[in-house]
């Protein structure tokens, strides 16, 4: 896995999980419903460890790209290969914000309820370039120490609304 398809990946927010086939740009690896009721209409394909492609709908589109960087509790396995740039698999909150600037949107660390304590470190969202990557977003997800955990490429607006 490497920066050039996760670009391609990026660039394709929005297209049908068969179209996304045809072209080659995903392999042909069965979709997994993300709930086990018929109502579910998340379905996640994982192309390789640390990757998750989502898609939504009847359409089956692809509207998120989920890249684990850092383990967490559940035991996830973690993504390593190489992300396109500016992006690295250790990244710090510090290091996202002194790269991007200010996030669009943003949530500060807090505990979590019922957690006996535990932290969940915040996260924070960037708009992409408009004209590279319209309607796209990139978002952080921190650990309780500041460090990325998550990285998700996503549509801001996803018309299923």
């Amino acid at each position: 896995m490497n920066a050039a398809l996760i670009n391609q990946w990026i660039a394709n927010l929005g297209r049908s999980y068969d179209d996304l086939i045809a072209k080659g740009i995903i392999s042909d690896q069965p979709l997994v419903s993300l709930l086990a009721d018929d109502d579910n209409d998340e379905m996640i394909q994982y192309p390789v460890v640390g990757v998750e492609l989502w898609f939504w709908g009847k359409a089956r589109k692809l509207e998120k790209i989920l890249l684990t960087l850092i383990p967490t509790d559940q035991g996830d396995e973690v993504y390593k290969g190489s992300l396109p740039l500016p992006f690295e698999l250790s990244m710090s909150r510090s290091s996202v914000r002194g790269q991007l600037g200010t996030p669009m949107a943003s949530r500060e660390a807090a505990r979590i309820p019922g957690s006996g304590g535990q932290m969940f470190g915040g996260w924070d969202a960037y708009r992409l370039d408009e004209i590279a990557h319209p309607n796209t977003r990139v978002g952080f997800s921190y650990s309780a120490d500041l460090m990325v955990k998550s990285l998700a490429f996503a549509l801001i607006d996803t018309g299923d609304n």
